[in-house]
């Protein structure tokens, strides 16, 4: 993987109505990673990997504030650290060592921070208060997400109406409506539980569900984009759907916040798919099976069991499992 860039400049046309405004982002993270690890910057739809020193400008046309998040990740998909900034029109500065993500600061603190800093640092009723106060911000929104076991089903049903419609069309609003709704389902995704039936959307615009392969071994992928140990691993799965492909159905599920992300994103690694390829637009489906760690294989039998589970991706372990139960491929 190379250097994130010496001198990135990156200019991200985006379409938004006419009020969008300029926001650019300076990045200065020094030091070295150990290991794999690798750090991933997301910023108004697009992802972006490194390993090395982050030096660069991250530029894009935006509708609203928005957040500029930093992922520190092993190769396995783990995430190690983690920190994210609101930022608006005009220009910002982020400094800090790659190796430490709590040590990045901004310069200047978009005011949607200095809000969010007062939820932070605040307790009870009154953090409730001002997450509800701020409801009409995706910055609200988003507090609202991550503190919703504060909230009672009632308080829930009565503050998401206010919710404006623009942001109701947000994925991490679609998202956190389909986790209200796991609440309600009962499933352990174990090796010999039975699976759990589900349907989402194809490249191809259809709807494929997993009882359309009844009958027939079924390996689900869990993946997203950013994942470089999910994109490492598609050379291998593109050979077990050649040599293993009339007895076995290979369906991939993208953990994607948005279908365009999805679509366009690391489009070299994703040109080797040739099999099922779905999004799983509000992550129920990784959620519902109990996703943790980045790529997750899960294997089902012909009856609609779970015949193996793996975490992450290690050469060759899943070609020979498909090796003793078809057989050695002939050369």
């Amino acid at each position: 993987m190379k250097r994130f860039c010496q001198f990135l400049i990156l200019n991200l046309f985006l379409t938004f109505p006419l009020l969008a405004q300029t926001t650019r982002v300076i990045i200065e993270l020094e030091g070295n990673l150990s290991g794999k690890d690798f750090i991933q910057t997301t910023f108004a739809n697009k992802t972006y990997q490194s390993t090395e020193a982050v030096t660069g400008q991250l530029e894009a046309e935006l509708e609203r504030p928005t957040e500029i998040s930093f992922y520190h990740l092993k190769n396995n998909g783990k995430i190690l650290g983690r920190n994210s900034f609101w930022v608006g029109k005009g220009t910002y500065h982020i400094r800090g060592k790659i190796d430490d993500l709590s040590t990045l600061k901004i310069d200047p603190e978009h005011p949607y921070s200095t809000i969010s800093n007062q939820i932070s640092q605040s307790e009870g009723e009154s953090k409730k208060s001002l997450i509800v106060e701020n409801l009409d911000k995706e910055m609200g929104l988003n507090w609202l997400i991550s503190e919703a076991n504060s909230f009672s089903e009632e308080e829930l049903q009565e503050i998401l109406p206010r919710i404006p419609e623009e942001l109701q069309q947000l994925n991490s609003f679609k998202r956190f409506i389909a986790d209200l709704s796991l609440n309600e389902a009962v499933f352990s995704a174990k090796e010999r539980e039975t699976s759990q039936n589900f349907t989402l959307e194809s490249r191809t615009g259809n709807q494929v569900s997993l009882d359309d392969f009844n009958g027939k071994y079924r390996l689900l992928e869990f993946s997203f984009s950013g994942c470089k140990p999910c994109l490492d691993a598609l050379p291998e799965i593109k050979d077990i759907h050649e040599q293993f492909g009339e007895e076995l159905e290979i369906i991939s599920i993208w953990n994607d916040p948005r279908k365009e992300i999805w679509l366009n994103a690391s489009k070299k690694h994703k040109e080797q798919i040739t099999w099922t390829d779905l999004w799983d637009e509000t992550g129920y489906v990784t959620k519902l099976y109990q996703i943790e760690i980045f790529p997750t294989y899960i294997l089902i039998d012909p009856a609609g069991n779970i015949d193996q589970i793996w975490k992450g991706y290690i050469k060759g372990r899943i070609f020979r499992k498909m090796e003793g139960l078809f057989g050695k491929p002939i050369p």
